[in-house]
């Protein structure tokens, strides 16, 4: 018996296997601890559906067959379903442009199963982005399928032309981390002169302005965040990981606080968790991050 992964033989000794599938689930315990993840299946030229175990789980082989598996990481595999998300988009909008109703009446059906990949696909664990596209389509008669005029068409559209935005985004964050959190990392400094002021724009009355700012900055610092995970890690010096590490998760409980506040719309701690928790960090802002993101 021949294996492949990824078109390169391998010399791997089997035991006690008898069926195909217990070949499989040799293969899958080998690749996991290297952060691996098998995609696809060949046997002897023919697909086999790893989805449906079922039908080839107990199935014995004679020793002469080649299986090719394709094997990817995580972070290849989560690209490979961003970009399937994206196509399902792109469809929706080509739907909408061309007014192709039974295009479109068909991602509607799929629609359900595709919203329930947002929060591992894009990271929405808060189902911001799940509610906003929900509502989106259910306020503009999409869901479930009523009357619709020109201007439903057109706020959908552009609903979804912002979700394919999104998308490529957390796609660039893991394909090129480096531009993608050198990018957001600018941003941020150029934004601290802006946050400096939030606290007392909250307590002169300008709240949706300090809202705009504190919902910018927490949406890019959580950009950043998501881009260090895909960071190699031999570009991190060791003596930093531990302090970076402490960093992140000293913000991410201030985001998650901020978050709260902003929720149950209390000003007064929006101002204090602004100007005595994030602002000190934010002035100390790790010189590590910068070393980082522009590759120095």
């Amino acid at each position: 018996m021949k294996i492949y992964i990824n078109q390169d033989e391998i010399d791997f000794s089997f035991e006690n296997e008898k069926t195909l599938g217990d070949i499989y689930h040799s293969i899958e315990s080998w690749l996991t601890p290297q952060g691996y993840s098998i995609t696809e299946m060949h046997l002897d030229g023919q697909e086999i559906q790893i989805t449906d175990p079922a039908n080839w789980k107990d199935s014995p082989f004679s020793g002469k067959e080649e299986i090719f598996f394709t094997a990817l990481t995580l972070s290849q595999l989560k690209v490979q379903n961003l970009e399937t998300l994206l196509s399902y988009t792109e469809m929706f909008i080509q739907s909408l442009k061309e007014g192709n109703i039974k295009l479109l009446n068909d991602l509607l059906d799929e629609y359900q199963y595709i919203e329930g990949s947002f929060e591992l696909l894009l990271d929405d664990n808060n189902q911001a982005i799940k509610n906003h596209m929900a509502n989106l389509l259910q306020s503009n008669g999409f869901l479930p399928e009523k009357e619709r005029d020109e201007q439903n068409v057109i706020s959908v559209l552009e609903g979804f032309i912002m979700l394919g935005a999104v998308i490529k985004g957390r796609m660039e964050e893991i394909t090129d981390p480096v531009k993608s959190g050198s990018e957001t990392y600018d941003t941020i400094q150029a934004m601290l002169p802006q946050m400096e002021e939030v606290s007392l724009m909250l307590q002169t009355g300008k709240d949706r302005e300090a809202m705009e700012i504190i919902i910018r900055f927490s949406e890019l610092f959580q950009k950043l965040l998501r881009v260090y995970t895909n960071i190699p890690e031999n570009q991190i010096e060791q003596n930093q990981k531990a302090e970076l590490k402490e960093h992140i998760s000293e913000m991410s409980r201030i985001l998650k606080e901020l978050a709260e506040a902003f929720s149950n719309e209390d000003s007064v701690l929006l101002g204090d968790l602004m100007e005595y928790e994030i602002m000190p960090r934010m002035e100390a802002f790790p010189r590590f991050f910068d070393s980082i993101l522009k590759g120095d």
